[in-house]
């Protein structure tokens, strides 16, 4: 019955990835989006679809916009202005995102993102109520043909979800009360736990081949234990 229970929650896990773990400040791995001077900013490929609410992108000049909202960038220094359901503050999530201050992007931009390049930034898309980390890398001025790349952080539980089941890295017994032992590795890995809304649980560090990890203190729920170079795997503690 337990093992049922448990195929049935990674399943569910799996369809339902962005319904059960969305994460409310997003501090996963870092992610590159690019979209190329004069491309075709209409396609998927050209678009940052960060949520179902919030596809970032730009036409061949001006600013960037959210095309599932919006057809075009339309300016704007304190309200309506794109990228429409965003907002933007200079910071992390670390620094605390109650403590920033936040504002359209053409206002945050003060008119010249060449001039804020590689500035840390933190972005809210305010529907989704999500914060992420976000820094612009480069910007093509407008008779370029309105490129533009950043990098941004991640849910860190999206990729978790995109796993290879049939793997040979293997945590027994699962679900498990006391400990987990693990199969599989070749070489010791460093590993992070998070709970099912995605904070990270004070267990970490390094584990080899065989080696066991004490959850008798952990609360009964499901879990990620998550490898440093982006494998995951899913337990239950009971």
């Amino acid at each position: 019955m337990r093992q049922i229970f448990l195929l049935t929650i990674l399943a569910f896990c799996t369809l339902n990835a962005s319904t059960i773990i969305a994460q409310t400040e997003w501090m996963g791995s870092t992610t590159s989006f690019t979209k190329s001077d004069n491309a075709d900013w209409t396609l998927e490929a050209n678009q940052d679809r960060i949520t179902d609410n919030v596809w970032i992108t730009r036409a061949n000049n001006k600013g960037i916009f959210n095309i599932v909202s919006e057809s075009s960038y339309v300016g704007g220094d304190t309200s309506g202005g794109s990228p429409a359901g965003t907002e933007w503050a200079f910071g992390t999530i670390a620094d605390g995102v109650g403590t920033l201050t936040f504002t359209t992007w053409a206002t945050a931009m003060d008119g010249d993102p060449p001039s804020n390049l590689n500035n840390d930034m933190v972005l809210h898309l305010i529907t989704d109520d999500i914060y992420i980390d976000i820094k612009f890398t480069s910007w093509s001025e407008n008779s370029s043909g309105g490129g533009f790349t950043y990098e941004r952080s991640t849910d860190p539980l999206l990729s978790t979800i995109d796993l290879e089941f049939n793997k040979k890295i293997k945590l027994f017994p699962n679900p498990s009360s006391d400990f987990l032992q693990i199969s599989g590795l070749t070489k010791s890995e460093s590993y992070k736990i998070y709970n099912i809304i995605g904070s990270e649980i004070i267990v970490s560090g390094n584990i080899s081949n065989n080696e066991t990890i004490d959850i008798k203190n952990f609360t009964n729920g499901l879990y990620f234990l998550k490898f440093n170079k982006g494998d995951a795997l899913i337990f239950l503690k009971e």
